[in-house]
């Protein structure tokens, strides 16, 4: 007797996890696939031991349903437990519900948001294609901390004061929009002085509202982070956040909201770079978040992007 071709880690938190199961259920039946093995996550095991175990039960694909966080940690376990080989055959596919908050690996992958139906087919069925995975190593004071898989981007400065702003349940009440009256209360503060290196060469940096490591990203209402930015491109982008005032930020809304497949000329408001790795330093201990999960008292971030890592049904 075989065992199962599909595991689905569930994060039971989500008001959309029941439908998201009933959903990725069909497309299995739908497709021949058996039922699958269904691993909810808890706060003690929020997914990595899920997607091991997953693995060692011998299933080709692994199906996250929840939000950034958990996609995240499952894609960092796979990615460890089955890099991309020649034979793409071998590696076990990582398929995305989305039914997170705001659900920017699902934007970036332009995967399905509001129909579930449709993601859970693209996730159980769809081919899987190379996709990078980034790593962060944020350190405190003492040099203690851990390293943190990311999809989308890794933030260090106001970015991440403003997502520890964010109360959980205006969060599950108003979902991404919770976010506005935090990040606008955080405009005007000075910035971060950070010390920065690119592939082992200094960045000039200068005093910054906010350091994004990006892989891709997609903000809701089709914002992007970093225009032309892939999945698939091999290169952590980075974005020097550093408005002087309401003329700064308008500057750089309109550089997110603009149509450009390319970086566009830097700014004093917004400069760009690309690197495989970048070393960030502060003086004093700053925020840092990673897919939207914040991290405190970040003296030293060590980020690096791992090209093609998954296969992800996209």
């Amino acid at each position: 007797m075989t065992g199962p071709r599909v595991a689905l880690v569930l994060n039971p938190s989500s008001r959309r996890a029941p439908a998201a199961r009933r959903a990725v259920e069909s497309a299995c039946a739908a497709a021949g696939l058996g039922r699958p093995l269904v691993l909810e996550t808890t706060v003690e095991q929020p997914g990595p031991d899920q997607a091991r175990y997953a693995v060692s039960q011998g299933v080709g694909r692994v199906v996250v349903a929840g939000g950034d966080g958990t996609a995240r940690l499952v894609a960092g376990a796979l990615a460890g437990a089955a890099p991309i080989a020649a034979d793409h055959a071998a590696v076990v596919t990582l398929g995305v519900v989305p039914v997170g908050t705001a659900n920017l690996f699902a934007r970036s992958a332009r995967l399905p948001l509001s129909d579930l139906a449709a993601a859970a087919r693209l996730a159980v069925t769809g081919p899987g294609r190379p996709t990078d995975l980034g790593r962060a190593l944020l350190l405190d004071a003492v040099g203690a901390g851990e390293e943190h898989p990311f999809l989308v981007v890794t933030g260090l400065g106001h970015d991440a004061a403003t997502l520890a702003a964010v109360r959980p349940a205006q969060k599950a009440r108003v979902r991404w929009l919770a976010y506005f009256w935090p990040g606008l209360r955080r405009l005007l503060r000075p910035g971060h002085p950070l010390t920065l290196t690119g592939d082992g060469r200094p960045v000039d940096a200068g005093p910054l509202w906010s350091l994004l490591a990006v892989n891709a990203a997609r903000l809701p209402g089709g914002a992007r982070v970093v225009p032309g930015a892939g999945l698939d491109d091999g290169l952590l982008h980075l974005v020097l956040v550093s408005p002087d005032g309401p003329i700064g930020w308008i500057r750089v809304a309109r550089t997110g909201l603009s149509t450009r497949r390319h970086h566009p000329p830097d700014h004093p408001a917004l400069r760009y770079r690309t690197a495989r790795e970048v070393v960030v330093r502060s003086d004093v201990p700053v925020p840092a978040q990673v897919d939207g999960d914040v991290v405190h008292h970040v003296v030293e971030a060590r980020v690096r992007l791992e090209p093609a890592a998954l296969s992800v049904a996209r």
